[in-house]
Order: C-alpha cells, then structure tokens, then sequence
C-alpha cells in the first residue's frame, strides 16, 4: 500500500475521484434521457403500425358481424394495440392470431354490451390449447399464448366457427 508522503497527492485524488464520480453521473443521465427517447419512438411506431393493421382490417371485414385475424409478425402489444384501434372502427367481437419467433400469440376482445352472450377470456381457453398454449382475461378482453405456429389456421378457423 503506498504511503502518501503530503496532502496535495491526497486532495488531487480525491479531486480526480470526485470528478470521474460527476462524469458518471452526467453519463447515467444521458443513458436514461436516451432510453426514455427510444421507448417513445417505440412506442409511437407500435400506435402508427397497428393504426395502419387496424384501418386495413377494418376495410377488409367491413359489413361482418366480427373480426378474426392474423397479424404477421404480430407480438402481444402490436395486437393489442391493434384491437385497442379497431375497436372504434368495428362494433363486433376481434380475435387476433400473431406470430414471433415461433411462439403464438392471441388476443380476443367482445364488447361490453355483447358479454353475456359470448366472453373473450372463454374464446380465448377454447383456441388457445389449439396452438399448445392457455390463456385468460376479461369477459370484455383476454390474451393468449402457445407455442404450435403451424395451427394458427386452425386456431382462425375455430375462431370463425365459434363467433359465427
């Protein structure tokens, strides 16, 4: 262990450790502004993109009595975010089917008026072991998971089946 032969050598350290402890600070600032500046733009991509799905699926099932379909590279909060949008659009049931490294996700969502005759967490228990998975939720909003992608089509057409 050095001896430090005066107080200069002691100070100048201890100024350099304060100084690299200041600039640290600074550097944790600038990473937290710069991660809360990622997570918004991420975020209003996701609300642009699932606007865009939403539009498309709206004008794609317009006249139908409900909507059931497959969002490509779809993770959990696309659809959501998805359903959420489609909502104003379409007064009816909304079962969506996503895709993402192999795990499926699926998302239901009733409105609230038409609860007692069909519940989004129940459509989603009923499809959802189709594609190796479980799931639950609301009566008005539910999500779902599996791990079988080469059923989502059978998934959609249980969904069909059961909203018709």
């Amino acid at each position: 262990m050095p001896v430090f032969k005066n107080d200069a050598t002691t100070s100048e350290l201890l100024q350099q450790i304060d100084a690299r402890a200041a600039h640290l600070e600074n550097i944790e600032v600038e990473v937290r502004d710069w991660e809360k500046r990622i997570a918004k733009t991420a975020e209003t991509e996701l609300r642009s993109r699932a606007a865009q799905v939403a539009n498309e699926l709206a004008a794609s099932h317009g006249g139908k009595d409900f909507c059931v379909a497959e969002v490509q590279n779809g993770d959990g909060k696309l659809l959501q975010a998805v359903a959420d949008a489609l909502k104003s659009k379409f007064n009816g049931p909304i079962f969506l089917v996503g895709a993402t490294n192999g795990s499926v996700v699926l998302v239901a969502s009733v409105p609230k008026e038409m609860t007692t005759r069909l519940q989004a967490n129940k459509l989603i228990q009923q499809i959802a072991p189709i594609v190796g998975g479980k799931g639950g939720g609301r009566p008005e909003n539910a999500q779902g998971a599996g791990k079988d992608a080469g059923k989502i089509s059978e998934a959609l057409a249980k969904a069909r089946e059961l909203l018709s």
